[in-house]
């Protein structure tokens, strides 16, 4: 496949170069159609039924402002086109009927090992995230002051916070009975499935953004996607569940969803908020140093891209 040069040029763009994380748009849904490149870009060929004649509609993709592209089924993606993606920093997710589940993610590549460095500090002792810890349940819980100094002494204030909302929803949208389970097919439940996937989306690309990984979270431990859980968890109280409970009266619940969490997140300010939650509690582990250097025999390093072979 032959590419434009505009197209070439913008593979080679440096990571600092492309639109920051904050100022993209925070997500894009599609369901039932082919994404493919072009010497124009990314584009996404599907078919519409408009009066019982066929219509094959083209749609370019502004993958270079996107932070988060989700595809639903019936969608199939090329391996050009998803590169073009990645290089240009989009989180691409694969998911189910209306954004639910969520079944696997690519994510682009960073340039520093700089913020991984000060995560693998972060996790290595348990002081260090019971610090990160407070500062993302005060963040959640919207206290100024966090009581007790314990992970399971903040777990338990949420556990409580969390009880009295969803009382505090059911009651505000007359949902009877409610009791939270992903598994059900309970309008209510599905459409928390469903923005608890966005809000796991976002959180993907924050930690993208700056080369973290996700399995190693504060809170939430043993899962791959744990830092992310932890990320999302800090909108659920004003996203998720709310609008789950709003929507759940609708006819289209998961159109209704996405649209109503689109615009909070805009509001909100949802992608610059994660990436300035993650950096508060790392940047205290951050390295003195982040070019490229070899470890050697002693505590000593040496410049990395090198070559130490001597020639015979």
């Amino acid at each position: 496949m032959a590419y434009s040069d505009e197209a070439v040029a913008f593979s080679t763009l440096p990571v600092g170069h492309q639109v920051r994380l904050e100022d993209r748009v925070s997500f894009l849904y599609i369901e039932y159609c082919a994404v493919r490149q072009d010497r124009t870009g990314v584009v996404a060929i599907g078919e519409d039924d408009a009066a019982e004649k066929v219509v094959r509609r083209r749609v370019q993709m502004p993958v270079a402002g996107i932070s988060v592209l989700i595809l639903g089924p019936g969608t199939s993606i090329t391996q050009p086109a998803i590169t073009s993606c990645t290089r240009s920093g989009v989180t691409v997710l694969f998911a189910g009927g209306g954004g639910v589940p969520a079944y696997a993610h690519a994510t682009p590549l960073t340039s520093s090992a700089r913020w991984a460095i000060a995560q693998a500090r972060l996790v290595a002792q348990e002081k260090h995230q019971r610090i990160a810890a407070m500062v993302f349940y005060k963040k959640q819980l919207g206290m100024e002051h966090m009581p007790g100094g314990s992970i399971a002494t903040m777990r338990g204030l949420e556990g409580r916070a969390m009880r009295n909302l969803y009382r505090e929803m059911s009651k505000k949208h007359k949902v009877e009975k409610f009791k939270r389970n992903t598994d059900s097919d309970d309008p209510v439940n599905i459409a928390l499935n469903i923005t608890n996937s966005i809000l796991y989306g976002c959180a993907a690309s924050a930690c993208a953004a700056i080369g973290i990984n996700p399995a190693l979270g504060i809170i939430h431990r043993g899962n791959a996607r744990s830092l992310l859980y932890d990320l999302a968890d800090l909108y659920k109280p004003t996203i998720s569940i709310p609008i789950a409970f709003a929507a759940s009266k609708e006819d289209d619940v998961p159109t209704t969803v996405r649209k109503a969490v689109r615009a909070e997140l805009v509001r909100q300010g949802v992608l610059k908020g994660m990436l300035a939650a993650l950096m508060e509690v790392l940047t205290p582990y951050l390295p003195a140093r982040d070019d490229d250097r070899l470890v050697a025999d002693t505590e000593d390093e040496a410049i990395g891209h090198t070559q130490y072979g001597k020639e015979e």
